[in-house]
């Protein structure tokens, strides 16, 4: 008796369909996961060197692969661009300000490139703009400034490792600026560098300027103390030529008082009046024939006031130009003295640059006490 199937190739159809549509479900699963139909948003970067770059390396964000590397290549200025692209589940966090980094193992793991996303909210980045790396100023400048969030590594060691490139950059960069300052300072003594040389210069010219300044202010006020003594003396000669002539006038004054009276006296007499004016030895004819005396006198008396004067004038002129000199000379004097006082604020900030410096705490060891071979008598042993 043979066994038979009713309907066999109705079931074997269905099997087949089955299989087919099993094959692809699988299909579109595996497409699923492999992100067949998924879009990725590419973007640009560029490093110093490709060590340690490769095509298809992994672009990790916290621990999460968000995008691979697409392309390396070497442009015009040796520097190596790269085209990577981001999923688009995680395009989101393409903000601005992102930087990458690539970090290498210690114990030799193999390296990882990070990307850190930029500090805040916002938009994010359309296709194919520049994300700047680490390795590159632009990327520095932005952890300087605060703009891109750097979770802390887990591996200690990795990260201090990696930073020590640019502390040693660091490290350099300051001893030679320091070694520029000091040589700028040294000049600087010198009087050969620049505004700080002529500021030293100054200082240094400045005791001369002053000891120069006092030595003529002291000769102005002697000339000023020798003329004054000699308009004093000039007003004193005057007041005794002075005293002498009203006393030579109070007595001609006295003679011609009494001719006065003796010619109110005969003016009863018109005969005797006009014969004692026009008398050669009358008062009259004394007064007008004395030789010019009294006019002399009195010329010489007023000359030696118009010479008193004519000293304090000359007084107050020599004052008055010293005064100016003064007026001159004192924004000179200031202007040293600012210039100086921003000099030593300068050497001050200096100095507490380079003792702020942590690089350089510590490097001056401190001075280890003598101890002396010889012994008090209170320390010998009884």
């Amino acid at each position: 008796m043979k066994f038979r199937i009713r309907y066999a190739d109705q079931l074997v159809g269905v099997f087949l369909l089955l299989a087919v549509l099993a094959i692809a479900v699988i299909l579109v699963f595996l497409g699923i996961n492999q992100r067949w139909f998924a879009k990725d948003y590419e973007f640009r970067s560029r490093f110093d060197s490709a060590g340690g770059l490769s095509v298809g390396l992994p672009i990790m964000l916290k621990g999460f692969e968000i995008g691979t590397i697409k392309r390396i290549e070497l442009n015009d200025d040796n520097q190596v661009d790269v085209l990577f692209s981001v999923r688009d589940t995680y395009y989101n966090k393409v903000l601005p300000n992102s930087v990458l980094e690539l970090t290498s193992s210690p114990i030799g793991l193999g390296v990882t490139l990070n990307f850190y996303p930029g500090a805040g909210a916002g938009l994010p980045q359309p296709e194919l703009s520049f994300i700047p790396s680490l390795d590159l100023p632009e990327g520095q400048d932005l952890v300087s400034a605060g703009l891109v969030v750097i979770p802390k590594g887990e591996d200690v060691i990795g990260s201090v490792i990696g930073k020590l490139n640019p502390i040693l950059d660091d490290v350099r960069s300051t001893i030679v600026q320091i070694k520029r300052v000091v040589g700028t300072v040294d000049l600087a003594l010198q009087g050969k560098s620049g505004p700080v040389g002529e500021m030293v210069m100054d200082l240094s010219a400045t005791p001369d300027k002053l000891n120069a300044l006092i030595e003529d202010v002291n000769a102005r006020i002697d000339t000023i103390s020798r003329e004054a003594n000699a308009a004093i003396g000039s007003f004193g000669t005057v007041a005794t030529t002075a005293q002498g002539t009203i006393d030579s006038l109070s007595t001609d004054l006295g003679a011609i008082a009494a001719n006065i009276k003796k010619t109110t006296d005969g003016l009863t007499e018109t005969r005797g009046l006009v014969t004692r004016l026009l008398d050669p030895k009358g008062s009259v004819a004394t007064i007008l024939n004395d030789q010019n005396a009294l006019y002399g006198q009195i010329e010489g008396s007023l000359k030696q006031v118009q010479e008193a004067v004519t000293g304090v004038n000359r007084i107050v002129e020599q004052v008055n130009a010293f005064v100016d000199y003064l007026n001159g000379t004192r924004p000179q004097i200031s202007g040293i003295l600012e210039t100086g006082r921003t000099t030593l604020e300068k050497g001050n900030e200096v100095l507490e640059a380079v003792k702020n410096n942590p690089l350089l705490r510590g490097g001056v060891p401190e001075s280890q006490k003598q101890t002396t071979t010889l012994k008090s008598y209170r320390d010998e042993d009884f």
